[in-house]
């Protein structure tokens, strides 16, 4: 089962419209293969992990019974990141038989989503970071939906690294090194693209490698979204960016390096080896209305946890049938 993911605008007006998919499946290999065909079902599997890492802790809840009053309409806004997931989620909380509409918002950032809740403009917040104890002492409530993968991709045209260190990584954000070639890649000039410093993904990046203090290196090309980065990153050679992990990656001409020796799995990221991961969730108000707690009751339940198995069930067997 794939999710098509919504459309971002970035702060300049409407940005490249990007149909994303997302698909899910469990984890056989630790290690980024060098064929596409096992690059694409290591990528689906890393993502059903983290997934199943974020259900797993909710709690098992009841389904509301739906019930015959008029149908709710309920808003949700925020990070394209988590679009995907709430996608299919209400779709199939609608099919049960819930009387509640759900309208997706275009999308724009977590904190577009935390503001909207706190105002009332929003019943759901889409978000790609966990909330601080100051927003959820502002009546807020956190739902955890799925730890997502952020990992450094470069161009096709990157031969002979796979693997990169920490303070290579630095040096790289830093300008300190230049070319690949100073790590064993081909004798290029290293294009970095970038994310704004308010993005999620640059905190992310920042707090796990960078540090609060590194001044990037004036020659990066930096992005307002992360839909136009790696559309970017897919179309310049020698290029190397940060994005979180999709299923659209393994159709692009890019590769996945690990880090320390270290590759993006649902083991390494729930053992903490593996530093760089996007919380996705929602934000509720803490005084949300029964038709937002009856979909969140809907979503720690045994048919919201189901739903994710479903998604990996379907992914293998299409899988299989593109081997075939």
């Amino acid at each position: 089962m794939y999710i098509r993911r919504h459309h971002s605008l970035s702060a300049k007006g409407a940005s490249k419209q990007r149909a994303q998919n997302i698909s899910y499946k469990k984890l056989h290999s630790n290690t980024v293969d060098n064929t596409k065909t096992m690059q694409k079902k290591a990528l689906n599997t890393i993502l059903i992990g983290s997934v199943f890492l974020g259900i797993a802790s909710c709690s098992a809840a009841t389904v509301p019974t739906p019930s015959s009053t008029p149908e709710a309409k309920l808003k949700i806004g925020g990070s394209s990141e988590t679009y995907p997931i709430l996608e299919e989620l209400t779709e199939r909380y609608s099919k049960s038989g819930a009387n509640t509409q759900f309208e997706f918002l275009p999308p724009s950032q977590t904190g577009g989503g935390i503001n909207g809740v706190k105002l009332n403009e929003l019943n759901i917040g889409s978000l790609s970071r966990k909330l601080t104890k100051e927003e959820m002492s502002q009546g807020l409530e956190y739902v955890p939906l799925a730890d997502v993968p952020l990992v450094m991709a470069v161009h096709d045209s990157v031969t002979g690294v796979s693997d990169i260190t920490a303070e290579q990584l630095k040096a790289i954000y830093s300008g300190e090194i230049k070319n690949w070639q100073e790590i064993g890649g081909p004798d290029a000039t290293i294009t970095l693209f970038d994310l704004s410093e308010d993005e999620n993904e640059k905190v992310v990046l920042r707090e796990a490698y960078l540090g609060k203090n590194l001044e990037i290196t004036p020659t990066a090309v930096v992005f307002a979204e992360d839909d136009e980065l790696l559309e970017s990153a897919a179309i310049t050679e020698y290029s190397i960016a940060a994005v979180p992990l999709e299923d659209e990656i393994s159709e692009l001409p890019v590769n996945i390096l690990s880090i320390d020796g270290i590759a993006p799995s649902p083991e390494s990221i729930q053992s903490g080896e593996y530093a760089m991961t996007l919380s996705l969730g929602m934000a509720i108000s803490q005084q949300a209305e029964s038709e937002v707690t009856d979909f969140v009751a809907f979503v720690n339940s045994e048919e919201g946890q189901q739903l994710l198995a479903d998604a990996v069930e379907e992914s293998e067997e299409e899988d299989d049938d593109d081997d075939e």
